[in-house]
């Protein structure tokens, strides 16, 4: 790849190949998921893909590849208030254990997130290589990027930086706290908030796979607005701070770029926001407001330049290995 090309010239490129879209398909393109209307219904779908050496390494477990790979897919669809069905699973794996091991995983992500597996395709591969496609069913108009306006409050569910902490565990060997460890592996994608959102019309949503600082460009790109982030506002556990501090990074920072804790971002007033807290009895914090134009991130009142998150056409090596984007063509 030619210097100075990432991820998302990548995906422009391919946009750009796309013939027009059929009827059903009533979004394409852009979002978390692709919508479809099928006899009657609409329907999510949406795929991703992790690869060892590039989105894990031996610290994860093939059970927990398969898992996870599930779990991702989810939360796309809980990022489009959406309640996930059916997923297909193709892999490839250096022997037939790996690859059993690997789907066992998939089967327990099933069973415990309400999902059901429809098959799939596997084949010999030199390394663990999983491919997840889901299909959700909508009960609510979806939600998107494209909705935010001007005035809108942004909050996430739940708590950042958790994942990236369990990364920066793992690749240190270390496994305590296993809280972080876990969150890393085995994260958990907020279906029953992103339903409750849908319901009480949020404006804008995406679910935090690259890391805020990525993902709220999203919405920002897709919406045609701005915003202002203060990274004292991010919710950080107590347990991410020491594991950051320890190993040498700013908690706040890593709250903001280091991605994959697939909680969700959400812009809208301030009284859906209240009742979605109420409804849904997960912890949502306000991080920033939606304004005309620009991001800006700010801590104690001032510019803080440079943040960003994940490129899946970086290199590993420098970068560090990461999971998966929720990047189905979408830009």
């Amino acid at each position: 790849m030619r210097p100075g090309v990432d991820e998302f010239d990548v995906i422009q490129s391919l946009s750009k190949m796309l013939p027009s879209p059929p009827p059903e398909v009533l979004v394409p393109i852009g979002d978390d998921c692709a919508v479809l209307r099928l006899g009657g219904t609409e329907w999510v779908a949406a795929a991703d893909m992790l690869v060892s050496g590039h989105h894990f390494e031996g610290w994860a477990t093939p059970e927990d590849v398969g898992y996870k790979a599930v779990a991702v897919n989810v939360s796309d669809v809980a990022a489009m208030g959406g309640t996930p069905r059916f997923v297909l699973v193709s892999g490839g794996a250096p022997d037939p254990e790996t690859a059993l091991r690997c789907m066992r995983g998939v089967i327990k992500a099933c069973d415990e997130l309400g999902v059901y597996p429809l098959g799939g395709d596997t084949t010999r591969a030199d390394s663990l290589t999983v491919d997840v496609s889901i299909l959700g069913e909508l009960s609510a108009p979806p939600l998107l990027r494209s909705g935010a306006r001007p005035g809108d409050l942004l909050a996430v569910t739940g708590e950042l930086g958790a994942s990236a902490a369990g990364l920066l565990a793992l690749q240190g060997g270390e496994r305590v706290p296993e809280r972080l460890v876990r969150k890393h592996l085995r994260p958990e994608p907020r279906v029953e908030t992103g339903l409750a959102a849908a319901r009480l019309g949020v404006h804008a949503a995406i679910d935090l796979s690259d890391g805020l600082a990525s993902d709220v460009r999203r919405i920002c790109e897709r919406s045609g607005v701005g915003c202002n982030i203060g990274l004292e506002r991010l919710p950080v556990a107590d347990d991410t701070r020491r594991l950051a501090g320890k190993m040498g990074h700013d908690p706040q920072k890593l709250a903001a770029t280091g991605g994959e804790d697939y909680e969700l971002l959400l812009a809208a007033p301030e009284r859906t926001l209240e009742a979605l807290g109420e409804e849904s009895g997960v912890p949502i914090t306000v991080v920033g407001e939606v304004t005309a134009e620009g991001v800006v991130f700010l801590r104690g009142g001032r510019l803080v330049d440079d943040l960003s998150g994940w490129d899946h056409f970086s290199d590993p090596a420098s970068e560090g290995t990461r999971g998966p984007s929720s990047e189905r063509w979408k830009e």
